[in-house]
């Protein structure tokens, strides 16, 4: 992977997001490195999915900064973020059901040439079908290109909305809950997948699968209740008895 003159790439300051008197991100000062798979783990309600909501735009903070590549992007549209390279894969998958696996990709090609080059630029055919054929093949759907997305097994609507968001050059791909509903082969699948986009793209994963999360994450947060109690390797983190108490069942 690349590396940047700092290895802290985005980093957030006393970020707190409150929903009248709930507090669901509660002054939370968070930093990812550019060389590594980073999880965040923590039971339900703990404010993972706000966290990564607000580091992608789709809520904004009540206050607090996010810093990304040296630039504060906590009023920054999503779509602003998507064209500086912070993409997020839903918990459930958000493909069109009813269009081929190709459209679906396509679509996402569009969007984000368009997004990069300027809103009238005009997307060549053959531009859009090298990208499409390199993202599908990069998760192995190659030879599924004009299959209806809708009719796939799960485990393929998955790996399909993972290459949208590859299609989309990512330089931070935030996976939320990826292993969910999938048979243990197509986990394992999906490890292998994930190891190999890390190669060249940041991955911030959030999962509740342990084996998932210790197999992959080189660094793992773990929240509850809104805050930070607890950042380690793996191994830290499984040998950590309040973290142990709270998830792990030790």
């Amino acid at each position: 992977m690349a590396q940047m003159a700092s290895v802290e790439f985005l980093s957030t300051h006393r970020l707190t997001r409150q929903y009248g008197g709930l507090t669901a991100v509660n002054d939370v000062n968070f930093s990812l490195r550019h060389d590594r798979i980073h999880a965040i783990i923590g039971p339900n309600g703990a404010g993972k999915t706000t966290l990564v909501n607000l580091i992608c735009g789709r809520e904004k903070p009540t206050s607090g900064s996010i810093i990304y590549k040296g630039k504060e992007i906590s009023q920054q549209s999503s779509a602003k973020r998507v064209q500086a390279g912070i993409v997020y894969t839903f918990q459930v998958t958000s493909i069109f059901r009813n269009l081929s696996c190709y459209e679906n990709v396509a679509l996402s090609v569009q969007r984000s040439l368009k997004a990069m080059q300027g809103k009238l630029l005009m997307v060549s055919e053959s531009v859009i079908e090298k990208h499409v054929s390199k993202s599908l093949g990069r998760v192995g759907l190659k030879g599924k290109e004009y299959h209806t997305a809708g009719t796939l097994p799960y485990g393929h609507q998955k790996l399909l909305e993972v290459a949208m968001s590859l299609s989309a050059s990512p330089e931070l791909l935030i996976l939320d809950e990826p292993t969910q509903g999938l048979a243990q082969a197509e986990i394992e699948n999906l490890i292998a997948l994930i190891r190999d986009i890390s190669k060249s793209v940041n991955v911030l994963l959030i999962e509740h699968n342990m084996d998932v999360v210790f197999s992959l994450a080189e660094y793992v947060t773990v929240m509850d209740s809104g805050i930070i109690m607890a950042e380690g390797t793996p191994s830290e983190i499984e040998n950590n008895r309040e973290v142990q108490d709270l998830y792990l069942g030790n």
